[in-house]
């Protein structure tokens, strides 16, 4: 992801302003251009479910650099987007997007889970076990994932 729009995303989503503001021309996007970036985003979703996660990554790298999102999809589209490179043994570039997504983070458990799945996959059981204990702790109630559960 090109750095400027790393850039525009952690704003976006430390100051809640619309991502829509941010496109190169200085105006607001389109309404064609929202749709379409929402559908590649809903795209991007249904191909994790169904295990695509090839697919995935390229609906939702393709919605997030749009710039288009509103920041509770950006966010939402960042850590499936880090889901899907770790189940594609993609480590680098699931931590690089979980890095984008670490300043602005408002679902700090999801987060977290995610950051758990990452750090499992690595082999580092303990810090897996941490993030786990720490998402707990922002969200008592918090769904486990299966893979997460021995922790």
């Amino acid at each position: 992801m090109a750095p400027h729009i790393r850039s525009v995303l952690i704003l976006s989503l430390i100051s809640g302003l619309p991502l829509s503001v941010a496109g190169c021309s200085g105006g607001s996007a389109s309404q064609d251009d929202v749709a379409s970036t929402e559908s590649a985003y809903e795209s991007g979703l249904k191909c994790f479910e169904q295990g695509d996660f090839s697919g995935a990554e390229t609906q939702l790298t393709t919605a997030v650099a749009s710039g288009t999102l509103q920041p509770d999809l950006t966010e939402s589209a960042l850590r499936t987007l880090a889901r899907a490179r770790i189940a594609q043994g993609k480590l680098t570039e699931a931590e690089e997007t979980l890095k984008q997504l670490q300043a602005g983070a408002m679902e700090q458990d999801q987060f977290l889970l995610v950051t758990a799945e990452l750090e499992l996959k690595k082999g580092n059981r303990d810090a897996a076990k941490r993030a786990v204990q720490q998402a707990r702790a922002v969200n008592s109630k918090l769904a486990i994932p299966a893979s997460l559960k021995g922790l």
